[in-house]
C-alpha cells in the first residue's frame, strides 16, 4: 500500500491479464504509477486486446526499438520512426488524468 509505483512486465498478459487490470486500476484509484513493458513484440502482436485494455491506466510505457514498432504495425500506424511511435504511445488515452504518460 505504500508503494507509489507499481510495475508489471508486459510478459504477464500471458499469465493473468486480469491481476494485471486490477493493479493498474488500483493504481489509478490511488494516485500511484502503474508501468509496464511490451516485453517482446509477439505480446504486441497476439495480446493486444488485454493490452489495449490496460493502456488507459498506464503511466509509464518501457519497451526497445522493435518493441515499439510491432506495437505501432499492430495499430495500423505506418510509421517506423521509433520517435513518433513514442510521441504516439504517450497520446493514448488514459483513464485518469492523475499523471501525464
Amino acid at each position: 500500500e505504500r508503494a507509489k509505483f507499481l510495475y508489471s512486465a508486459g510478459f504477464f498478459l500471458t499469465v493473468s491479464p486480469e491481476s494485471m487490470m486490477t493493479v493498474a486500476k488500483h493504481a489509478a484509484e490511488t494516485g500511484k504509477y502503474y508501468m509496464i513493458n511490451l516485453a517482446a513484440p509477439f505480446i504486441c502482436q497476439f495480446f493486444k486486446d488485454p493490452l489495449m485494455e490496460l493502456f488507459p491506466y498506464v503511466d509509464f510505457i518501457f519497451g526497445n526499438e522493435s518493441e515499439a514498432r510491432a506495437f505501432a504495425r499492430v495499430q495500423g500506424w505506418e510509421v517506423e520512426d521509433t520517435e513518433v511511435i513514442a510521441v504516439k504511445l504517450a497520446a493514448l488515452p488514459k483513464a485518469s488524468g492523475t499523471h501525464k504518460r
